[in-house]
């Protein structure tokens, strides 16, 4: 199987890193490599611990500018990483509340792949999971959200711009797509729900549509947040509707 780094960027989260690197363990075969922006719990041991991660970097100097923080921070922890990685290695770029369900492995092996997106969910909290563990939550969002997770090694690889999420990458026109990425920062907790609204106050660009969330973690209609009806993810996993399809870019 092909060589695969894992990075990521968080910051404080405990209740929720472990069993992320666990979902990402598997495909990342050369080990994750985390950057801790600021953490104030247990996050930089729980990643120390973890069998999977072979590197925390760690900075305690908080960037107000958050955008160019986070592109930063992300573009440290790519470029320690780089220097373990030859021509033929992939990365695997994940946030903290990302969890990877069902990648077929085997697909980093294919030399027509160069960047690999997966069909990623955001879960939510409804009126009959409230009390649920996270990950038994089944109600996801089904509109299109394409974010490229796999790439392989090139020279275009960064992040450069603030708030930068996507990694750059070589010119292409369409990705493919396997497996699923469930995103659980609206979906695990009511508590978690409220920090974020209160956190996404320091990005401007941000502040009013979180704090208009406030007190609405449990999703009564069923709606995404992008207006459009959830469907339950044990039936989208079952039909596997797009499993190795292309998509476009853009």
């Amino acid at each position: 199987m092909a060589n695969v780094h894992g990075l990521t960027k968080i910051g404080s989260e405990a209740h929720i890193i472990g069993d992320t690197l666990d979902s990402w363990a598997d495909v990342c075969t050369s080990g994750i490599h985390v950057y801790v922006d600021c953490g104030s719990d247990e996050t930089a041991e729980i990643c120390r611990a973890h069998p999977a991660v072979v590197e925390v970097l760690e900075s305690d100097l908080y960037d107000p500018d958050r955008p160019r923080a986070d592109a930063f921070n992300r573009q440290q922890i790519l470029r320690s990483a780089k220097r373990f990685a030859g021509a033929d290695d992939w990365f695997a770029y994940f946030d903290a509340d990302e969890q990877l369900v069902d990648f077929p492995n085997e697909v980093l092996d294919d030399p027509q792949f160069r960047v690999i997106a997966t069909n990623w969910h955001d879960v939510y909290i409804t009126p009959e999971d409230v009390d649920a563990h996270y990950q038994a939550r089944d109600w996801v969002s089904v509109e299109p959200v394409l974010i490229p997770q796999f790439y392989k090694y090139s020279r275009w690889l960064g992040f450069n711009r603030p708030d930068q999420r996507i990694m750059d990458h070589e010119p292409m026109t369409e990705y493919p797509i396997f497996g699923y990425t469930l995103h659980y920062g609206l979906g695990f907790s009511v508590e978690e729900w409220e920090r974020k609204c209160n956190y996404y106050q320091q990005w401007p660009q941000y502040a009013e549509k979180w704090a208009a969330r406030r007190g609405k973690a449990v999703n009564v209609d069923k709606v995404s947040v992008r207006g459009e009806p959830l469907q339950r993810f044990s039936e989208i996993r079952r039909s596997k509707y797009v499993d190795s399809s292309l998509r476009a870019v853009g």
